[in-house]
């Protein structure tokens, strides 16, 4: 219990100091209907990305189901340097533990990446975070708490990072506001 507070406390406080609208409070993740809903529109706006759309997949034995959004490049590729290519926000319907062992042991066995994403690790922000290459995107990975039940994902790509910058630096220096 005591490691969800310090992770839950980790992303209120980043979410809260790196904000772009300082009335706003950060979003309750325990409490968020919708993973979709986890962006609002100006951090849309900030990183061209457009509204995000929803998929959804059963839950284990009839359980909650698990809740996936991805926002994608508004632009359609004219920008020129690095760029969020895209965010996903994925509502996982356990706990943080059980979350972390499943998403390693999928990328492990291959299933879609072929292993190309690394174990998860604590960041410096002390929240689990992985990086490597998915379908072929630069991409960093996070992965915390909302609460006891619910494990969020949140993964960023970046198209066209510059060389030898590693995937989180690239997604924390793009998009300050979501994944610092």
């Amino acid at each position: 219990m005591r490691r969800w507070l310090s992770m839950s406390c980790v992303l209120v406080l980043a979410l809260t100091a790196c904000s772009s609208t300082d009335d706003q409070p950060p979003p309750d993740l325990a409490t968020m209907a919708s993973p979709c809903d986890f962006l609002d529109e100006a951090q849309r706006t900030e990183l061209q990305l457009g509204p995000g759309q929803l998929s959804t997949a059963p839950g284990l034995a009839g359980g909650t189901e698990t809740t996936l959004c991805v926002y994608r490049d508004a632009a359609l590729g004219d920008r020129g340097g690095d760029y969020v290519d895209s965010v996903t926000v994925t509502f996982l319907p356990t706990t943080l533990d059980v979350a972390r062992r499943a998403l390693d042991e999928v990328e492990q066995r291959g299933l879609f990446t072929a292993g190309r994403m690394s174990a998860y690790a604590t960041g410096p922000d002390g929240v689990l975070r992985r990086a490597g290459v998915r379908l072929g995107e630069t991409t960093c990975e996070r992965l915390f708490a909302a609460s006891p039940t619910r494990a969020v994902q949140i993964g960023l790509t970046v198209e066209r990072p510059p060389l030898g910058e590693a995937a989180c630096d690239a997604a924390v220096r793009l998009a300050p506001s979501i994944f610092s």
